[in-house]
């Protein structure tokens, strides 16, 4: 859909023609048909659980490694910690990604790091690169903590987005349990290594999973559609007055990333509501962590 811009800029000669959605384009990921969407949804849930799992599951497995690199159980607790330290800072930086790339590389290249990244893990015998490893599994296995809050509003007119929040929120909160009592089982006459390298085949069958649901279901992201259909079509027609809206144009690089670095520290320093809620939510994630 095309619309010529009212407010001409000056010294402009022609008026420029503003890329949108219309009503009922069938690229708006609004206006999918309800399967097409949950079955979206539905991709994305196991891969939320298994972040969270990413966490728990090493909890009964934390005292093999403790014997294996003969170390404290306090020390190798960490291997714990830094994986959700890193859950804690990858979505300022991967979030921002989307805007340049898309909801469906972020969530396909990231996840797919986290794979290789949990494999190695299954292979390392001494405690410094295994702690590193689990810093950084945790910062490339939160792509679903930094797009799918986003995928859900790409998806959902906002009064609609009730219930695929709530499968959100459910794996969130629900994988740390699980992922505690299903490894637990797993690890019942295993080590610590077996159990990874079983954690990564199962994380791999959701990943395949993901990725085929991408590719068939498409890009969800409004901002990366248009842009796709802005540059498709001037280059179809010659037109170079043919623009995205001014909220969806892409940022440089600097602005984006220094805006998406900076503003949640600015906001838990200046905001108290966010500094109450931060402070609630680490109490409740550190109560969660301490029955592991």
């Amino acid at each position: 859909m095309l619309r010529e811009n009212e407010e001409e800029p000056l010294l402009s000669t022609s008026a420029t023609h503003v890329v949108a959605f219309g009503p009922n384009d069938p690229e708006d990921p609004r206006n999918w048909p309800r399967l097409r969407k949950w079955l979206m949804v539905a991709a994305i849930v196991p891969i939320d659980l298994s972040v969270s799992w990413g966490a728990s599951g090493f909890s009964p497995v934390a005292s093999d490694f403790a014997n294996d690199v003969a170390v404290s159980p306090h020390v190798a607790i960490l291997g714990l910690s830094l994986y959700v330290l890193g859950l804690a800072f990858g979505p300022m930086s991967l979030a921002p990604l989307s805007e340049y790339y898309g909801r469906r590389p972020v969530y396909i290249v990231s996840y797919g790091i986290f794979l290789l990244l949990l494999l190695a893990t299954s292979y390392v015998e001494s405690l410094a690169p295994f702690l590193v490893l689990r810093l950084f599994s945790g910062y490339f296995s939160s792509t679903t903590i930094s797009n799918f809050g986003g995928t859900i509003a790409d998806l959902f007119h906002h009064h609609d987005t009730g219930p695929a929040m709530s499968w959100f929120l459910w794996a969130a909160t629900g994988g740390s349990p699980t992922g505690f009592v299903l490894f637990s089982f797993i690890a019942h006459g295993r080590g610590w290594h077996e159990v990874f390298r079983v954690m990564f085949f199962i994380c791999l069958a959701f990943w395949i999973i993901l990725v085929f649901a991408l590719y068939v279901l498409g890009e969800t992201r409004h901002s990366v559609i248009l842009l796709r259909r802005a540059r498709a079509l001037r280059k179809a027609t010659g037109d170079d007055s043919l623009e995205v809206p001014d909220e969806m144009k892409q940022r440089g690089p600097k602005q984006l990333f220094g805006t998406a670095l900076a503003r949640p520290f600015r906001f838990l320093a200046g905001e108290a509501i966010v500094q109450f809620g931060a402070a609630y939510n680490g109490f409740l994630y550190g109560l969660s962590f301490l029955w592991y």
